[in-house]
């Protein structure tokens, strides 16, 4: 009768528990989320979601060597690809997704041109990005910059027409440019 009373306690026991651990998640849950609030949560899910959807119909095969990573609207890429024009590519579907703010693309590319090149572009970029960073007139943070081989590549959104053609300027009078493509769109642009 003993062991029966102390196996009926442990259960008991045991079952009381679960309650708690449960508590203890989901408390844990609502905190994590307060710091970025739960709605912001669901959209950067959603962002995140529609990118991957749009990669994988760019190119299914592109998937598996890269991430995504979507925090209040601001999307950051990483991995490895083959072609520059995939990368390009990746910058301009994430602008095209409702609720992005801000691209940061970080993806290596593996087939590249002459160590010369690449350094050139990376200065490109350098110089592109501190000029508009200087320009009062233009809200930095809503624009990528992607050099391939001395051609910029400028995507974002400008909140009218004078900032994305200071954009442009910018862009097309940094040292070693010698074509700059537009992917910038205004921001009455219903997306």
């Amino acid at each position: 009768m003993r062991n029966l009373l102390f196996i009926l306690i442990i259960n008991l026991f045991v079952q009381s528990c679960a309650p708690l651990v449960g508590t203890v998640g989901m408390v844990s849950l609502g905190a994590a989320s307060k710091e970025k609030g739960f709605g912001t949560s669901i959209n950067d899910s959603l962002i995140k979601t529609k990118i991957s959807n749009l990669i994988y119909k760019y190119n299914e095969d592109l998937i598996a060597d890269t991430k995504v990573f979507v925090n209040n609207g601001s999307v950051l890429y990483t991995g490895k690809l083959n072609n520059p024009n995939d990368k390009i590519e990746f910058t301009k579907l994430a602008w095209s997704i409702r609720g992005v703010k801000e691209v940061n693309n970080e993806i290596q590319i593996t087939d590249t041109s002459s160590l010369k090149n690449i350094a050139r572009d990376i200065a490109s970029v350098g110089e592109i990005r501190a000029r508009i960073m200087a320009d009062k007139s233009i809200i930095s943070i809503n624009f990528s910059i992607d050099v391939v081989n001395d051609t910029a590549y400028i995507s974002g959104v400008a909140s009218n027409e004078l900032e994305m053609n200071l954009v442009k300027s910018h862009a097309s009078s940094a040292r070693f440019i010698k074509e700059v493509y537009n992917y910038i769109i205004l921001n009455k642009d219903t997306r």
